[in-house]
């Protein structure tokens, strides 16, 4: 297709804006904990944006969106390796991407509402915790130095944390499931 028409490109903005929430747990479960994952969306975004004439509509918008996002996860784990700092294994990565891919926008959802809702049970410093560590994207030393609060403990906190909010968000998908 050479150029959209309005009506088109219309459609190409729905499609895209009904993906966004897949698009960003999809890039986040493949970059787990990483501040930089709010770029890798928006550089997957912006090819999305770019590479809109090469889609046709009327076919699988999700495979090409998250197609597209693996790729710019992969370029941004070349990136870390680079720096000396990948953070999973490329083979875990596909792993971890072929999972995720095959899980419907409805799950996905489902687990953002149960991991806020196990977010929201937690204590009030744990919450503190975990809205500096991975929402406004401080560096434990950073909060360390603002909560008066060794890098080490925050490290256990953290890892404490994280099993806690695993183990909330799997008794919420069991008992769902078992009702099902």
């Amino acid at each position: 297709m050479s150029q959209y028409t309005k009506d088109q490109e219309v459609e190409f903005v729905g499609l895209l804006t009904e993906h966004q929430t897949l698009i960003r747990a999809y890039v986040i479960s493949l970059l787990p904990g990483l501040s930089e994952t709010d770029d890798v969306i928006q550089e997957t975004n912006q090819v999305l944006w770019m590479k809109r004439e090469t889609f046709e509509l009327g076919t699988n918008f999700k495979a090409w969106a998250l197609a597209t996002a693996r790729f710019q996860v992969m370029a941004f784990q070349q990136k870390l390796k680079r720096e000396m700092r990948a953070p999973l294994d490329e083979d875990v990565l596909m792993m971890v991407a072929d999972e995720a891919q095959g899980r419907d926008v409805a799950t996905l959802n489902q687990r953002i509402n149960d991991l806020n809702d196990c977010i929201g049970r937690l204590q009030v410093k744990d919450q503190e915790l975990v809205l500096h560590r991975y929402w406004k994207k401080s560096k434990l030393e950073e909060y360390a130095k603002a909560s008066g609060r060794s890098v080490g403990s925050l490290k256990v906190a953290l890892h404490r944390v994280r099993a806690s909010l695993r183990d909330c968000i799997e008794r919420k998908s069991k008992a769902r499931e078992e009702l099902a």
